[in-house]
């Protein structure tokens, strides 16, 4: 059970209530204490209650569905419409820049920073509340003690992200104004703040009405504007000093332009106004085409260590099938279970990408991890999901990342001594070994490329869970429940008693964190990769490609693994997209998998082959004019160019009669 888990008591337990979910925050064994935190958001004004409860009544509450574990909130459940946006495209859509996001959200982190600091001795005090409420009052100016609270526990129970604090600026402007017709609402108009009228439901009826009955696929949105306010509202054009405006002989009230726009693409579909105002053919012609991822430790995830191996078989080339050098594997084990927890690769030697790989192999659920690489397991076969509190490096890749203050999720990072395989004796006892011999070298050519090693390099980790030996790390306590000796047994009996450090991220912003960015080419039928065509039904319903169509090629970035390019992420109006290879029916067996670094030699391949035709074309074009001319002794172009039109005298009708009785000779 990591933190930020729903739990909730269905029949009632203890203070719980029945129904309301309870967010996991820790476990104290040292102080047989868990703490919980209620988020309270029913009257609009959120709450943070902190709920304590001993261990041994916790545990044993799950064990007797008293308590039952309802899924992770990775965000803040009042934040949940927002999810999956980035902060950019949120502050793109934002009118006012007096203060943006990111000054907000840092001016809350000031406010409980110091508390964030003092998170342990906090935690392991008697009444957390006192000392944040002090906190409160020593802070100038003095902040609300509620507020501070909510800010705190939503910081430390929502992944130590800074945008837990977002402000609920999205909930403004929710109600009803249609009940409300005295006062202007919306933005003031240029011509003042009082100028127009509220669309009410009654100018909505009239604005569709008219649409559909004065649509022109001749016309423009003016022109049907102009119509509709004349022949379904009943205004007339005036001369006004110095200028021409509409108004209603009754004062009766009728939309702006702007308003008729905003209204007319809320009440018709987008595509189904397109036809309507450009007309069928031209509608499609401008549409996009359909076509062609332990001692001294008392919870997992606490601390987790990486390192890489490197395969010592040959591996087939995906071109010709000679042998070539493995790849690097870079495994991440759980300090407390021994079990492999997460799993990154590197073309050639070891990496930061690999370890970051590994990394977004953790944040995301291995379900899903998996299936990127086509191969389909169960949740419960590899359980292990969520980011480690502190991670052990190798030196070499490690000293290369760079810990930035925006990375709240990572706890502690260290980098042990170069060759020092004893600090990271977890991780370097776990990985795979070739049994060797003093007879003569040989090598192994394996028929697997890259891609199909990686999957089988997932199989291992499956495989390794599920059977090293973790007697070792037994307590008397999980002897005594029968608890299979295996980091996946162990794994599976901490976790569910909420004994793990592991914090959640969501999958978009793992994929931004993680993965690294490529240029892609947005065109009207797909999206193309290093020459790879890929397209999603999502990206499809976003317009993109009709888009395209009206405007030409869109260059953009897109994140991809390096070992797999089955799928790729592109990002668009803030929202990621994850996209499908196309595969044709030419598409040759197996080519479907191969590496990024393949993929773009293959790109660069086919951009030499066309560079070359293209440099051949004059000197291909030459040659065939000089076979003419040898052929017929006459130039390819050869003639002359006269005034007016041709000839009908004598001449010309002897030499067509000729031409006809050659035609019915040939006959």
């Amino acid at each position: 059970m990591m933190v930020g888990a729903r739990i909730i008591a269905p029949e009632g337990f203890q203070c719980f209530s029945k129904g309301v979910t309870y967010h996991f925050l820790n476990s104290d064994s040292t102080a047989n204490r868990v703490r919980l935190v209620y988020f309270d958001d029913r009257s609009g004004d959120i709450t943070a209650e902190l709920i304590n409860i001993t261990q041994v009544c916790f545990e044993e509450a799950l064990e007797d569905d008293l308590l039952v574990e309802d899924g992770v909130d990775l965000i803040p459940p009042w934040l949940e419409s927002m999810n999956g946006y980035s902060i950019a495209h949120l502050e793109s859509r934002r009118i006012s820049n007096k203060e943006n996001y990111n000054q907000k959200v840092d001016r809350r982190y000031s406010a409980i920073c110091e508390l964030v600091l003092r998170l342990d001795e906090i935690l392991a005090s008697a009444n957390p509340d006192a000392i944040i409420n002090a906190h409160a009052k020593t802070q100038i100016p003095q902040q609300n003690a509620k507020r501070l609270r909510l800010w705190f526990y939503s910081y430390i129970v929502f992944g130590f992200d800074k945008w837990a604090l977002m402000p609920l600026l999205h909930r403004i402007g929710g109600w009803n104004r249609e009940g409300y017709t005295k006062t202007k609402h919306g933005r003031p108009s240029y011509k003042g703040r009082k100028s127009g009228y509220n669309c009410t439901s009654d100018m909505k009826e009239k604005i569709l009405a008219g649409v559909l009955k004065h649509k022109d696929t001749h016309g423009t949105l003016r022109k049907l504007y102009r119509k509709v306010l004349a022949n379904e509202f009943g205004c007339v054009a005036i001369d006004k000093e110095d200028t021409t405006v509409f108004i209603h002989p009754n004062s009766e009230p009728f939309p702006s332009q702007g308003q008729f726009y905003y209204w007319i693409r809320k009440l018709v579909d987008s595509k189904s106004l397109a036809y309507e105002l450009k007309g069928q053919y031209k509608a499609k012609a401008q549409s996009g085409s359909m076509g062609s991822f332990f001692e001294g430790l008392t919870n997992l995830c606490q601390e987790v260590e990486f390192d890489g191996y490197t395969i010592t078989e040959k591996l087939s080339g995906i071109t010709e099938g000679s042998a070539v050098d493995g790849f690097c594997v870079v495994r991440a084990v759980c300090g407390l279970s021994g079990a492999v927890i997460g799993i990154g690769f590197a073309e050639g030697k070891e990496n930061m990408d690999a370890y970051k790989m590994a990394l977004f192999s953790m944040a995301v659920d291995k379900v899903k991890f998996c299936e990127l690489f086509g191969m389909k397991i169960k949740p419960e076969e590899w359980p292990c999901f969520g980011l480690p509190a502190g991670i052990v490096f190798d030196r070499g890749p490690g000293a290369t990342y760079k810990s930035e203050l925006e990375i709240k999720w990572l706890g502690s990072i260290e980098l042990p001594p170069s060759h020092s395989g004893q600090s990271k004796a977890t991780v370097e006892s776990s990985h795979p070994r070739d049994k060797k011999n003093l007879d003569q070298p040989t090598y192994f050519h394996s028929n697997l490329n890259f891609v199909r090693m990686a999957c089988r390099e997932l199989h291992q980790v499956l495989f390794d869970n599920r059977t090293s030996d973790a007697s070792g790390r037994m307590t008397e306590e999980m002897v005594i429940n029968r608890v299979r000796p295996t980091p996946h047994g162990v794994w599976a009996y901490l976790d569910s008693r909420g004994r793990n450090h592991a914090r959640g991220m969501p999958f978009d912003k793992a994929v931004r964190t993680f993965l690294t960015e490529h240029p892609v080419s947005i065109k009207r039928d797909a999206v193309y990769f290093y020459g790879r065509k890929y397209r999603s039904d999502a990206l499809v319903r976003t317009n993109i490609f009709d888009r395209v169509a009206r405007n030409g090629v869109i260059n953009s970035y897109a994140y991809s693994l390096v070992m797999c390019v089955r799928h790729i992420w592109i990002e668009v109006e803030g929202l990621l997209y994850e996209l499908d290879f196309l595969i044709s029916a030419s598409t040759p067996e197996g080519s479907v998998d191969i590496t990024l670094s393949a993929l773009r030699e293959i790109h660069e391949m086919s951009l030499a082959g066309r560079a070359a035709v293209r440099d051949e074309i004059p000197a291909i074009e030459q040659s065939i004019h000089d076979r003419f001319k040898k052929a017929t002794s006459e130039d390819w172009d050869s003639g002359q160019r006269k005034q007016g039109r041709p000839s009908k005298a004598g001449a010309a009708s002897r030499d067509t009669d000729d031409f006809n009785r050659f035609r019915g000779k040939a006959k």
